[in-house]
């Protein structure tokens, strides 16, 4: 044995360390020392390593919220699927197709489909409340002739508001009086624009039919004419609309733009007519009948001047022979008012006017008060 000279203990791996014999009386078997490796020792392998964790994976975003449409113009239906309808309400879209055999679902007869538009009107046909009327004139002639019960009432209702309808032509003449006489005097007075020859050779009458003085005087009365037959028009539509009259009724222009412009446009055609010695003057009479209810159309209808002129030649026209009766009868009664010194004509005009009121009402169907 050899000995430890640094007096340490010998390690557990000295090989000239021996084994302690065993305690006697002790069972213990004896502990074999470890085994030294020696040259062909297979090597010892190096303690396995950690293993590696894996990498964390990256955070997932949230999902993105789908995007708003955006807010569709007044009016205007939202973008996408329409949504599902309501309980008891029809779904939105065309109809479905109707079985073999049975007729397809729509509105009653008659009657527009709901949410729609009303059928647009037949060929040649107007919508209901349009004016002008079409080219065949304004409705079917009336199937009796209403001029004598449109003077009977004329005069009826001028024994009930006739003071007013003579008070406001007094009027109305001194005011067309004062205006003539001014126009007069700016052409040398009404001597120099009546006058029937200037020693020049001119036949009488010439002069005075193309003088400039003459035609601007006959249309500055022709206007101012038209201008007060347009305020009593308006009374008489107030009489036979039921309409309480008053004095200041007479004085006030309605729509004074187109009252004005037809007034221009008629009086400048009668100008013109009268222009023509003889035929002018049959001329201007045969127009002057056929727009007769040319300011009526304007103020009652509210129709511009051309459309106006159109819509009285479409309504004489249409009734011809009741107008034509009726056009004789009222200058008849002008005659008659004129016979008694003129005095008569304050009587005439209004019976006149409230007749022409009834008739044209009554051609056109319209409601008359009682």
């Amino acid at each position: 044995m050899s000995e430890n000279p640094g007096g340490t203990p010998p390690r557990d791996d000295d090989p000239a360390k021996a084994p302690e014999p065993a305690a006697p009386g002790s069972i213990e078997p004896p502990v074999a020392p470890d085994p030294v490796p020696g040259p062909d020792a297979p090597p010892v392998p190096p303690p396995a390593a950690p293993p590696v964790q894996p990498p964390a994976a990256p955070p997932v975003p949230p999902p993105a919220a789908p995007p708003v449409p955006p807010t569709p113009a007044y009016g205007q239906p939202p973008a996408g699927p329409p949504p599902a309808p309501s309980y008891g309400q029809p779904p939105a879209g065309p109809p479905p197709a109707p079985q073999y055999g049975q007729p397809p679902a729509g509105p009653p007869y008659g009657q527009p489909a709901a949410g729609g538009y009303p059928p647009p009107p037949a060929y040649g046909q107007a919508p209901p409340g349009a004016y002008p009327p079409p080219a065949g004139g304004y409705g079917p002639p009336v199937a009796a002739s209403p001029v004598g019960e449109a003077f009977s009432y004329g005069w009826k209702k001028f024994t009930q508001s006739g003071g007013l309808f003579i008070g406001a032509a007094l009027v109305w003449f001194v005011v067309a009086a004062v205006v003539l006489s001014i126009v007069g005097a700016i052409f040398g007075g009404f001597g120099a624009l009546l006058s029937t020859g200037n020693g020049d050779g001119i036949a009488p009458g010439l002069q005075v039919g193309f003088s400039l003085g003459w035609f601007v005087f006959s249309a500055v009365a022709g206007i101012v004419g038209y201008l007060i037959q347009a305020a009593f028009i308006r009374a008489a539509l107030d009489v036979t609309e039921g309409r309480q009259l008053g004095f200041g009724d007479f004085f006030k222009f309605v729509e004074p733009g187109p009252v004005i412009l037809t007034a221009l446009i008629l009086a400048i055609i009668n100008a013109v007519l009268n222009l023509v010695p003889f035929f002018g003057g049959i001329a201007a009479l045969v127009v002057n009948f056929l727009l007769i209810f040319t300011f009526w159309f304007v103020i009652d209808k509210h129709l511009a001047p051309v459309d106006a002129l159109k819509a009285s030649y479409a309504l004489v026209t249409r009734n011809l022979s009741t107008t034509v009766l009726f056009y004789l009868l009222t200058i008849a009664v002008f005659i008659a008012g004129v016979i008694v010194c003129f005095v008569g004509l304050l009587v005439a005009l209004p019976v006149v006017l409230l007749a022409t009121a009834f008739f044209f009402k009554r051609l056109l169907g319209d409601p008359i008060a009682a």
